[in-house]
């Protein structure tokens, strides 16, 4: 079987995730094995056809495509989304359609399953027979029990290949070929309400030529003395390299590019922040996630917390689900406040401008309402869900664990502010549910608590409700 390796990390051959595909190809030696190291090579794949119609021969060489890749922000690095769009650009796609495919990642299972969705819907559209995916935490390749785990997941993949079996697809197709869009006309929509320069706003867009780009004309004329920020001039040419500089309180790009600098003072500035870009294949395009990975030069650290947050999507977003999964999650985990996602997809360009008018004014609002009841913004944030509150627990434990040798500055962070909440490290409250504990285990209580469990589960809150006060009514 020819097996063909797109590793997808900057870091190339150093990568810890080529250290998984390195022990498969001495545990399966009979097997011909390739690496196409397309991550960290992308900027001459990008600059040199030649070079990068090589790797495309190889492709229709193989039978089996093995996706290898770190895990960057619940996805894939920038420098692999952008050999994907260059697939689709150079019209590459073909090359890959009936082979297999299967997909390796490292990671400390953050949003992992995010990342391996978009890699299989990817796939999928490209006509390759998706069969499965392995999801490492970073060194498990070090414990015999995972080792075996993984020498079962390439037996399967291997047979699975070897029987010519049929993988049925689990994502709807999707054509994301540009057409008219309705934001096309915004520009001849009636001008929306604008709102006081006292809510300080930022619309960041990653090519103003574009449907996403009359998007944020849209919402920047509702924002008076909003900052503009076109991603391309930020000097994004490179991603996010994982070299972990950024643990010591470093970044490998400081004083290169205007992207750190920006970032801050959005962060630090901004009460609203618009996000505007178009579908590209299954994501946004690699510049957004250029930027989203270099954002962690904050390291594991809530960058965007209170931000009142509008996202602006130009393309199918209804049949992306994981899309909306990765972007939610995103700012979840930043701590921002997503007030509303508005697509141009199946919309008129009124309907268009007024969703997008709707929106912006509901987070002008937000931050209205929170100043007059004397809250910051990050106090009065909607609550997060699984996504923000998960996300932080593995930072949290990763980070009290072994990360903290590396990221000094996050546990210094994460001590002052609490975040190590670990459920009962106050030893008075760990002696008090050991005593609830065995005290509610005597029969005559245990069976009590039983017949009364409901009314004592609510009887905190009546006390709560009872002793609220109504508020004024609004003035009409």
């Amino acid at each position: 079987m020819r097996i063909l390796v797109l590793g997808g990390s900057p870091k190339g051959e150093s990568s810890v995730t080529i250290r998984y595909v390195r022990y498969l190809e001495k545990r399966f030696p009979f097997h011909g094995w390739k690496t196409e190291h397309v991550a960290s090579r992308i900027a001459a794949l990008e600059k040199d056809e030649g070079k990068f119609t090589e790797i495309i021969d190889e492709v229709r060489g193989a039978d089996l495509i093995l996706w290898a890749f770190p895990l960057y922000y619940l996805l894939v690095c920038s420098q692999l989304k952008r050999f994907i769009e260059l697939v689709d650009a150079r019209g590459a796609s073909a090359a890959f359609s009936g082979k297999y495919a299967a997909s390796v990642s490292t990671s400390i299972h953050f949003y992992d399953h995010t990342a391996h969705t978009y890699i299989r819907e990817v796939s999928e559209d490209w006509g390759l027979r998706f069969v499965s995916s392995y999801s490492a935490a970073m060194a498990d390749l070090t414990k015999v029990p995972e080792r075996s785990r993984l020498d079962l997941f390439a037996q399967d993949l291997f047979s699975t290949v070897s029987s010519g079996a049929l993988m049925p697809r689990r994502s709807f197709p999707l054509d994301v070929r540009n057409g008219p869009s309705a934001a096309d006309a915004l520009r001849e929509a009636p001008p929306p309400v604008s709102h006081s320069r006292a809510v300080k706003a930022a619309v960041l867009v990653d090519n103003p030529d574009s449907p996403a780009g009359r998007m944020a004309d849209r919402a920047a004329l509702s924002l008076l003395g909003a900052e503009r920020i076109d991603l391309g001039s930020l000097g994004l040419s490179h991603g996010c390299l994982g070299c972990l500089k950024c643990g010591a309180g470093d970044c490998a790009y400081t004083g290169k590019d205007s992207f750190i600098d920006t970032f801050r003072r959005v962060s630090a500035e901004a009460d609203v922040v618009v996000f505007a870009g178009t579908v590209r294949d299954r994501y946004l395009s690699w510049l957004w996630k250029a930027f989203f990975d270099r954002s962690f030069f904050k390291t594991h650290r809530p960058s965007l917390n209170g931000k009142r947050v509008v996202v602006l999507v130009s393309g199918p977003l209804t049949r992306l689900d994981n899309l909306r999964e990765v972007l939610s999650a995103y700012f979840e985990t930043m701590e921002a406040h997503v007030v509303d996602f508005v697509s141009d997809e199946s919309l008129t360009a009124a309907e268009l401008a007024s969703a997008i008018d709707s929106a912006v004014s509901r987070a002008v609002l937000s931050v209205g309402r929170a100043r007059e009841e004397g809250l910051s913004l990050a106090a009065s944030r909607s609550p997060i869900s699984f996504r923000g509150v998960g996300g932080m627990k593995i930072f949290r434990d990763e980070i009290y664990g072994g990360l903290r040798i590396v990221f000094k500055g996050d546990h210094r962070e994460y001590r002052k502010s609490k975040r190590y909440d670990f459920p009962l490290r106050n030893p008075f409250a760990r002696l008090g549910v050991w005593i609830a504990y065995w005290f509610t285990s005597i029969p005559f209580i245990k069976r009590g608590m039983r017949e009364n469990m409901v009314s004592f589960m609510v009887k905190s809150f009546e006390k709560v409700i009872e002793g609220t006060e109504p508020k004024n009514a609004p003035a009409p």
